[in-house]
């Protein structure tokens, strides 16, 4: 029978934070007041119950443990923001008077659900739209917009952005290490070309130097596509079909082929903690084959191994596993919005799966 720490885990792995996770989490902070990990469930319980000021007041608690608690700061940004639109709200504004400075309000309950912004682009708005060159975030409005775009003009809108982003990734150390274990003395890890962001029909992604027929780092954004739904993508893939243009295909395929089984191989070894490790840190999900977003039903990183383990590599096209961030999560939208906190979690990501990728390339 598993312990109410390991209980406690599994529903927040499971995305469950309903009655029985708020009082297990609870019974663990009464036990353990340090115990952070509970406090932070106990907050997202709290938040997903309606009960904003109890769940603001857990988070606080966090931070004066730890200072530099990023899920903690984030949400209680989040909570602050919702206070400020229900305040604008009450005034019949979406922005403050020229002028005028909105006061906080007293602390009381808000929706735990923010309000979507109304002015998200339409197809026809597109047209004549100067493209942004500098990386801003990722709001909802840009998910709507890979949307729309038809897929011969993602890339013209896109790649500018992208490629800025792409730009800070690569001057992250993580970044350097990861380039360095494929191929010592290298130290740029993604390529900086317009061509090097690929695109689909609601879809952008890119992948490290030379990552086509072997494990790549893959960091992708999609838009509304099918009923996969907004997601930004950050992790590890294997690209295992024939499509492209690229040189001797059918060698490459057997290269890619045999990457994925050293890879198997190493998930069936002691190291494939280094997998669920990362993944339950991470909230990590799979993505396999066509699926346009993740395996929202293999939330159980035990789950997603047995997936992967058992995937035949010629008859599997994709498989991916990595940190999914979505606009419709509150704290995931905080994240996707500020640039330098998102590249923070590409950095998190990228350190966090080191340890794997150096395993998977000795092997």
């Amino acid at each position: 029978m598993s312990s109410p720490q390991e209980r406690a885990r599994a529903l927040a792995v499971a995305q469950n934070f309903g009655p029985e996770a708020l009082d297990l989490n609870r019974e663990l902070v009464t036990s353990n007041p340090g115990d952070l990990a509970s406090r932070t469930r106990l907050a997202r319980c709290l938040l997903e119950a309606g009960r904003v000021e109890e769940a603001e007041a857990e988070y606080r608690e966090v931070l004066r443990y730890d200072s530099k608690s990023r899920i903690a700061a984030n949400a209680i940004e989040v909570i602050q923001q919702q206070r400020r639109r229900a305040e604008l709200a009450a005034m019949g504004l979406t922005e403050p008077p020229r002028g005028v400075s909105v006061a906080r309000a007293p602390r009381r309950a808000a929706s735990p659900t923010s309000p979507r912004p109304s002015a998200e682009p339409s197809r026809a708005s597109l047209r004549g739209q100067a493209v942004p060159h500098v990386f801003n975030g990722l709001q909802r409005r840009d998910f709507a917009e890979l949307q729309l775009c038809p897929r011969g003009e993602i890339q013209e809108r896109f790649a500018p952005r992208v490629l800025d982003l792409i730009r800070r990734v690569n001057a992250l150390d993580s970044s350097r290490e990861i380039a360095g274990v494929r191929e010592p003395g290298r130290r740029q890890l993604f390529r900086l070309g317009r061509g090097d962001v690929h695109v689909v029909a609601g879809h952008w992604f890119v992948f490290n130097l030379g990552g086509r027929w072997e494990p790549q780092f893959n960091i992708g954004m999609y838009g509304g596509v099918q009923k996969g739904g907004d997601w930004l993508r950050i992790g590890m893939g294997f690209n295992l079909t024939e499509r492209g243009n690229d040189p001797d295909p059918a060698e490459g395929l057997r290269a890619a082929r045999d990457h994925f089984r050293r890879f198997q191989a190493l998930l069936g070894s002691p190291k494939r903690s280094l997998f669920t490790g990362w993944m339950i840190k991470e909230n990590g999900l799979i993505q396999h084959d066509d699926g346009a977003g993740p395996r929202l039903d293999l939330a159980d990183p035990s789950r997603s191994l047995d997936v992967i383990l058992h995937a035949e590599p010629t008859r599997t096209e994709w498989v991916f596993f990595g940190k999914w961030l979505s606009p419709d999560n509150e704290q995931d939208a905080v994240v996707l919005a500020d640039p330098v906190s998102l590249v923070r979690t590409v950095d998190r990501a990228f350190t966090g799966l080191l340890p794997l990728w150096r395993a998977l390339w000795n092997a």
